[in-house]
């Protein structure tokens, strides 16, 4: 088999994933939980609420009415909704017909601006840690993933300085979660504003993914950087459905696409797979209207409960948070142990059946801290605190 993968395999698969430690990690937690007679998971970054109702029956309606032929651009009805949201929402202006460019999801929006933007060896940087995704599209387009250190103490914002050190003549790009995933990062204007002058400076384009925009906490707002002066050509938004809209499985994302590029990613976009299902765009239509408004708002809500209860279980065992402001996902501080993320990791599900990934699956800068996606009800989370009271004592004895 190995004579085949030589023939075949380029040299950047053969030799195996780069984060493979983090793999090896992952898998060993994964099998401890299955192990446990009844774990609590916290891993999945798949909400455990769904779609809105009306979403739901527009999809079904669409199925009976024989919605389903292609929609090879996307249903305009989509791309005009789309467009009247970022206006409102988001503060910025777009053409929907021609900027705005419906993908399978927002990984597909990853994967499209890559294979279309770079050559061989060409950079793009990305946080550390940073959504796993994103490397991995990059290194499927044959460019080269380089990270840029974040830190808990610092909310997990890049600095724009240590950002400007990694940039050479090979960077093309630097793509971040904003909301960020696996961190719960939010960037602050002057952040953003700062990065978006390191694109004019040098010529790069900035790729905010925004799939996370509707959980931000603690008197945060999203700002999103296409709505800030001189983006225009410099900023490839991606966004979609899958998490602010509980909709992973219907697999509908979006890039916003600066002029210039928008005809050339649409060409890439339609090689990769023509078009996402039509009776989902339906779907999606809905998930945007009025008739969504307040299921998504309780949404919001209901995962800014858990994530208040949680922390504050974490804050009265003595292991102190001071979480970022984004969510469902975000990171639980366990330095104050003195123990590695992985050493809590095992101890927890060994201990307790709770199964929380180390922040150092998704980098080295994640060390010190868990990865959480609030992904289970408050009920769960306050059986989470009984069984890990004692454990987390033990912890900081």
């Amino acid at each position: 088999m190995s004579t085949y993968a030589e023939r075949f395999l380029p040299p950047r698969y053969q030799s195996g994933d780069a984060s493979g430690r983090a793999n090896s990690d992952r898998d060993k937690l994964v099998k401890m939980a299955k192990e446990h007679a009844d774990p609590i998971e916290l891993n999945s970054g798949d909400p455990d609420l769904t779609a809105s109702p009306a979403a739901v029956e527009a999809c079904i309606e669409a199925l009976r009415e024989g919605k389903t032929h292609y929609a090879m651009q996307g249903l305009p009805q989509l791309k005009a909704a789309i467009a009247a949201k970022l206006e409102k929402q988001n503060g910025f202006k777009v053409d929907a017909a021609s900027q705005i460019i419906i993908t399978n999801g927002s990984a597909e929006c990853a994967t499209a601006v890559f294979q279309t933007i770079l050559e061989p060896g060409d950079e793009v940087l990305t946080t550390d840690p940073a959504y796993t995704g994103h490397a991995g599209a990059i290194s499927a387009a044959r460019g080269t993933p380089v990270f840029v250190p974040t830190s808990g103490d610092a909310l997990w914002e890049p600095d724009p300085h240590e950002v400007a050190k990694r940039i050479t003549t090979r960077t093309k790009a630097f793509i971040f979660a904003n909301p960020g995933n696996p961190t719960g990062a939010v960037y602050r204007r002057e952040t953003l504003q700062a990065l978006l002058d390191l694109a004019h400076k040098y010529n790069l384009l900035m790729i905010p993914d925004e799939l996370f925009e509707r959980f931000t906490y603690d008197g945060t707002k999203h700002t999103s950087m296409a709505s800030l002066p001189g983006a225009e050509d410099h900023v490839i938004t991606i966004n979609g459905f899958s998490k602010s809209y509980c909709m992973t499985g219907w697999r509908i994302g979006y890039a916003v696409s600066p002029k210039w590029l928008a005809k050339t990613l649409y060409q890439v976009r339609y090689a990769l797979s023509m078009c996402a299902g039509t009776p989902n765009q339906w779907g999606a239509v809905a998930a945007l209207s009025d008739a969504s408004k307040d299921y998504y708002d309780g949404v919001y809500r209901t995962y800014g409960e858990r994530r208040q209860l949680f922390f504050d279980q974490f804050d009265e065992m003595g292991l102190t948070q001071r979480p970022a402001p984004g969510g469902f996902v975000g990171t639980l501080d366990v330095r104050a142990t003195k123990r590695s993320a992985m050493e809590v990791a095992e101890t927890f599900i060994r201990d307790a059946g709770i199964a929380i990934w180390p922040a150092t699956v998704f980098g080295r800068c994640g060390e010190g801290f868990m990865r959480i996606s609030l992904i289970v009800d408050t009920n769960r989370i306050r059986e989470l605190g009984r069984r890990l009271r004692p454990v987390v004592a033990k912890l900081l004895a």
